[in-house]
């Protein structure tokens, strides 16, 4: 099992370096095909104030990405023709403001996407839901690289968060083709009663049945919440990828993360591969 077709957003400008450099390191092991995204968003529309008629309209956003397509295009065609990989760029003139959106029609035929995670202490280009939106609804793998560090593509230590859930199994086997390439996968079970069955052990025997060296450890929360002790126990296990259920529910049409999901992806300094 491989990764053949791997999809990279490369709208976070600040972040193309880190998010070529992973494609072109996973596209080499997997020897996989790779299509560069970039979305040039439609202008935002805006109902007017007071009295007046008519809409506001902004298109800052659109022109901004139209200035950054040729250097961004220049820097992934590069890096791809280094490696002799197979490649293609993908630029949608989007009849969509937000760029999740194009991003969810243009993902359902690949392997895994790449993306990265947003700023949230300050307003960016990309919208600030944007990895919430997309990850609920693409039903693909996505690794979200944080944003900010090198980001580096290291997978020989992974942690899977593990609860025994539909999200946690989905992103288990959504990720077993990097569990077969990494030295050790460490199933995190939080606060199993002492005494207790570890729910991870039925799922260690089938990872190992795929040729996937696993341990399980089960990590005392102390209080705290579930997304900070995960965060803990990959610092203290030294993971270089996190593997967890994506979790979330909808109200109408809004798209809202659980709390784990979220205070994860708000202290996120590592890579992690969600899939709901």
């Amino acid at each position: 099992m491989a990764y053949k077709t791997i999809l990279v957003c490369l709208n976070e400008i600040s972040r193309v370096p880190q998010l070529i450099e992973t494609a072109r390191h996973l596209a080499v092991r997997f020897n996989a095909h790779v299509s560069g995204l970039y979305v040039i968003p439609a202008v935002q529309i805006y109902p007017s104030d007071g009295y007046a008629l008519g809409a506001n309209v902004f298109d800052g956003t659109r022109v901004f990405f139209q200035q950054q397509l040729p250097k961004v295009k220049e820097a992934f065609e590069t890096a791809m023709k280094m490696d002799k990989l197979s490649f293609e760029t993908h630029v949608v003139d989007s009849s969509f403001p937000s760029i999740a959106n194009e991003m969810i029609d243009n993902c359902r035929n690949v392997d895994l996407v790449i993306i990265s995670n947003t700023n949230r202490d300050k307003s960016g280009e990309v919208d600030s839901d944007f990895v919430e939106t997309f990850v609920l609804a693409a039903g693909r793998p996505v690794l979200i690289l944080p944003f900010k560090g090198n980001a580096k593509a290291k997978i020989d230590q992974v942690m899977v968060g593990w609860n025994d859930s539909r999200e946690s199994s989905r992103a288990v086997f959504d990720a077993l083709p990097l569990l077969q390439k990494a030295k050790l996968t460490r199933l995190v079970t939080i606060d199993v009663p002492a005494g207790g069955k570890l729910p991870a052990g039925s799922m260690a025997e089938t990872l190992d049945r795929h040729g996937v060296k696993t341990e399980i450890t089960d990590v005392v929360s102390n209080g705290a919440s579930v997304g900070e002790t995960l965060l803990r126990a990959a610092n203290d296990y030294g993971a270089d990828l996190i593997v967890l259920g994506a979790y979330g529910h909808s109200r109408f049409s809004e798209m809202v993360f659980g709390g784990a999901t979220r205070d994860i992806l708000r202290k996120l300094d590592r890579p992690i591969l969600m899939s709901h």
